[in-house]
């Protein structure tokens, strides 16, 4: 089916839910698209505001967790409940700055053969330690977007915003439990490229307000290092990964230049 299920997994911050919301649907009146919310076991307003008198919302479903599963089990269960062709995973605290942004996403990836892991900040190049190299990095922040074209070729996609078709989320099996809140966008991002997928990023202006549910989880430095130790592990044989052009590593010649 045409259009884009966009899927918000959820743990409190009730607010910047409402906000995300009313940004998407201010930004996307003339676009085919329904709002997946996954509540992680929300201990603020969250689920009150979304069952309790809150009036038929046809372009949204709310699923309710009674506890917290993580991001990626919250992803797989949006997922699953997704009614169009094309899968729109993202944070609460993304706001877009494009109108019917919704459609851009669906078309790219619907017109565009063998597209894998598409988003709106990335990397061409991950190292071994997992980490990106900094002038590898591919964003389209609204106040100093990094892209110059209409979209770029990536190795890894980051997680503030990640679309795909069901075909590729299956092919990929999904979000990998085992990562829970770090690591899950990477490595859907390399099991779509080792499948012979191709990731992108797209040059479409958004603002993050980075961390606003990340800030509630206890031991949130420790939970990155292992996960970052796990991912190392389980993909060491293939990693680093580059995906620069020549045109690419002339361009990080000559900015490193300029800067010396």
């Amino acid at each position: 089916m045409e259009g884009l299920s966009i899927i918000i997994p959820v743990f409190n911050k009730i607010e910047t839910t409402r906000k995300c919301i009313g940004s998407i649907r201010e930004q996307n009146r003339d676009a085919a698209y329904e709002i997946i919310i996954v509540d992680n076991g929300s201990t603020d307003e969250t689920q009150q505001t979304f069952t309790a008198g809150a009036g038929p919302m046809p372009d949204l479903t709310y699923i309710r967790n009674t506890e917290n599963l993580g991001v990626s089990k919250a992803l797989n269960i949006g997922a699953e409940a997704a009614k169009y062709d094309v899968l729109c995973f993202m944070h609460n605290d993304v706001f877009i700055s494009r109108e019917n942004w919704t459609a851009d996403i669906y078309g790219f990836i619907s017109k565009t053969a063998g597209s894998g892991v598409v988003g709106l900040y990335g990397a061409k190049t991950i190292r071994k330690d997992a980490t990106f190299r900094g002038k590898s990095i591919v964003h389209a922040k609204k106040n100093g977007p990094s892209i110059t074209r209409s979209f770029e070729k990536v190795a890894v996609v980051d997680g503030l915003l990640l679309a795909m078709k069901k075909a590729v989320y299956h092919k990929c099996r999904g979000f990998c439990d085992g990562f829970s809140v770090h690591y899950y966008d990477k490595d859907i991002s390399l099991r779509a490229y080792k499948n012979g997928f191709v990731n992108y990023v797209l040059n479409i202006p958004f603002e993050h307000i980075c961390a606003t549910t990340r800030s509630q989880i206890p031991d949130e430095d420790s939970i990155r290092d292992e996960a970052q130790k796990n991912f190392t592990a389980m993909w060491d044989l293939y990693l680093p990964v580059d995906v620069s052009t020549w045109r690419d590593r002339i361009t990080y010649t000559v900015k490193r230049r300029k800067a010396h």
